[in-house]
C-alpha cells in the first residue's frame, strides 16, 4: 500500500499491466528484475508502478500519466528501496507465473 497525502493506492498486476510495462521499458520484467538482483533503476521503478497502481477500492487502474507524478512521489516520500520492494513484492504477489519452477 502506498499512501500519499490522504489517498491510498494498491499495486495490482496481471498479465496485460506486465505486457504494458514490458512495452514501454522495451525489457521483459524477469529479465529487469534478474539484471540487478532485484534492484530496478528509477526509471523502471517509476514505469512499474505508474503502470501497476489503483486507489484503494477503485476496479480501475490510475492513467500512466498521473501515475508517473504518483510514483516520483512515492519513490522520494517513501524511499527507493521501501518502494522497490512494494513493486517486487507485489509482482510476485500477483504473478507467480514468474516464478514456477520447471
Amino acid at each position: 500500500m502506498i499512501e500519499l497525502g490522504k489517498t491510498k493506492y494498491e499495486l495490482k498486476y496481471n498479465l496485460k499491466r506486465i505486457e504494458m510495462i514490458e512495452n514501454v521499458t522495451n525489457m521483459p520484467v524477469l529479465a529487469d528484475i534478474q539484471k540487478n538482483n532485484g534492484f530496478l533503476s528509477i526509471l523502471a521503478l517509476k514505469t512499474y508502478l505508474a503502470y501497476g497502481l489503483k486507489e484503494e477500492g477503485s476496479d480501475t487502474f490510475v492513467k500512466p500519466k498521473i501515475g508517473m507524478e504518483i510514483a516520483e512521489k512515492a519513490i522520494l516520500e517513501n524511499g527507493y528501496a521501501n518502494t522497490n520492494a512494494e513493486v517486487l513484492e507485489a509482482i510476485q504477489r500477483d504473478c507467480p507465473f514468474f516464478f514456477q519452477e520447471a
